[in-house]
This record gives C-alpha cells, sequence and structure tokens, in this order.
C-alpha cells in the first residue's frame, strides 16, 4: 500500500499555510458577487481586521481598508465590461454569444477568457495567476516562519502587475515602504 502513496512536493506542503489567505480572500470575493478571487480580495480580507498586522503595517503608510474599498483603479476595473443593452444596440446578442461560446469551450467560457484564469469550485470559478504567483512569493519570504499577512503583503506587492500592487500603488504604498516597516517590527 506504501508504493501507491503520492509524494507531496515539498513546495505544495510549503503552500499550505498561505492557502488561509486564498480563503479569506474567497469569501471577499463573494461578499462581492465576484466569480474569481484576485489579490484585490485578499488585500481587502487582510485589511478587514482592525487588529491585523497588515491593517497595521498600512496604517503606518495612512491607508486602511475604506481607501482600498473606494479607490479608483478597483472601480474602474470591477465596472460592467459588457453590456447587454449597448452590444444590442450594435445588434449583437450577448446571451447568444455566450450560449455559442459555452456549446463549444464549457461553463463559464466567456468570463474565463476574459480573466486568463483557471477554474476552481465552491463558487468561485477561477484563482487569478497573479495571485498564485503572490502567494508562493509570501511563502518564499516567511521562509521557515509561518506565513504571516505581512508576508501576504510583501508577496502581493512584488508582484507589480498585480491589482493589490496597483491600488496600493495608487494609494502612495510602495514595497520598499512595507519592507521596511516589516523589518522595523521584526527587530523590535
Amino acid at each position: 500500500m506504501r508504493l501507491l502513496r503520492r509524494r507531496i512536493p515539498q513546495r505544495t506542503k510549503r503552500m499550505r499555510p498561505a492557502k488561509r489567505y486564498l480563503a479569506a480572500g474567497a469569501d471577499e470575493a463573494r461578499r462581492l458577487g465576484h466569480s474569481y478571487v484576485g489579490t484585490e480580495h485578499v488585500l481587502l480580507a487582510l485589511t478587514r481586521d482592525p487588529e491585523g498586522g497588515v491593517t497595521r503595517v498600512l496604517g503606518q503608510l495612512g491607508v486602511g481598508h475604506e481607501d482600498i474599498n473606494s479607490s479608483s483603479f478597483l472601480a474602474r476595473v470591477w465596472a460592467p465590461r459588457m453590456d447587454a443593452d449597448a452590444l444590442a444596440a450594435l445588434g449583437i446578442d450577448l446571451e447568444r454569444v455566450r450560449e455559442r461560446l459555452e456549446d463549444t469551450f464549457g461553463h463559464g467560457a466567456l468570463e474565463e477568457a476574459r480573466a486568463g484564469m483557471e477554474p476552481t469550485d465552491a463558487g468561485i470559478r477561477c484563482i487569478a495567476p497573479r495571485l498564485k504567483k503572490a502567494l508562493a512569493n509570501a511563502v518564499e519570504r516567511a521562509g521557515d516562519q509561518p506565513v504571516r499577512g505581512e508576508h501576504v503583503l510583501l508577496g502581493m506587492l512584488s508582484v507589480s502587475d498585480s491589482l493589490a500592487a496597483r491600488v496600493l500603488t495608487e494609494l502612495g504604498v510602495s514595497l520598499e515602504a512595507v519592507e521596511e516597516i516589516v523589518k522595523a517590527e521584526i527587530r523590535n
């Protein structure tokens, strides 16, 4: 029976502690009615806790949950992209296009093609590739220590084209500034 057991790669074992941040992001995405989990959802989840490490770090930089939530960048990104009425005015039936795509490529094909993400379960159909990269960076930054919210924040900021990094940049937060605060906290 021992031969039948599959060995779990070391990297997979190290990613497990980061899954709780993915779950918190998924809860945030569901709350917002989104079918994917991205770095912006994890960032919102991390800043929702007023006693959390990420809230404390970002607070030192003058940024809070509401600043992130009301970011003009997120407003632009989350704005509806396909207006069925506007497309109908051009003679395009969005529902018919969606049906044909789903007949050919499967359920949710239009959204997945737009987002470039991979499917998952539990109402959330995809996880943004940049979130996976950010969580992997967080695990690397944590090293042998447990993965903390501050590591996840640094991981998200290190993926400069992630939505979380772009929102934080808009709000004046840089990777370097967060690294300095986290290093100072570790020294104390």
